[in-house]
């Protein structure tokens, strides 16, 4: 089991289910989040998430009808402190096909991992079971094996 003080100095890419937690207040994982959220603000680590992440994000508000709070994930999100968003790129599309190739990753999944492999990061973090590949290039933790 891995510690939250393991991230420190880490590269660390964020599914978008890690967003998900913070913003709605997980009552299992919420405060987990939040104090990763807050190491990376401080800078002890670096993150990353694909722009596939904001798309995720926008859906429940916009179906909700609550387009300024989907507005302001979209703008104010890619101006958290040492998190940055990453568009897709053909290279990124070709190992996401890989991936596809080699596992049972759906698109979106395969994308997510593919962005942060491009982009060499080293820790793709999430809690969605689905993501655990033989070997993407990246070590993939789930938050629920993280201790406080």
């Amino acid at each position: 089991m891995a510690r939250l003080e393991e991230l420190e100095g880490a590269k660390i890419a964020l599914d978008s289910v890690i967003f998900i937690y913070a913003l709605e207040g997980n009552a299992q994982f919420g405060d987990r989040v939040i104090k990763i959220f807050e190491a990376i603000k401080q800078g002890k680590c670096q993150a990353f998430a694909c722009d596939f992440v904001l798309a995720e994000l926008m859906v429940k508000p916009l179906r909700e009808g609550q387009i300024e709070i989907a507005q302001e994930y979209a703008t104010q999100l890619p101006k958290f402190p040492n998190l940055t968003f990453r568009s897709i790129t053909r290279a990124t599309v070709i190992r996401a096909a890989n991936l596809r190739g080699s596992s049972n990753l759906g698109l979106v999944d395969a994308l997510h991992l593919a962005t942060a492999i491009e982009a060499g990061w080293t820790v793709f973090l999430t809690n969605d079971t689905a993501l655990r590949h033989p070997s993407p290039g990246i070590d993939i933790w789930m938050l629920a094996d993280i201790e406080n």
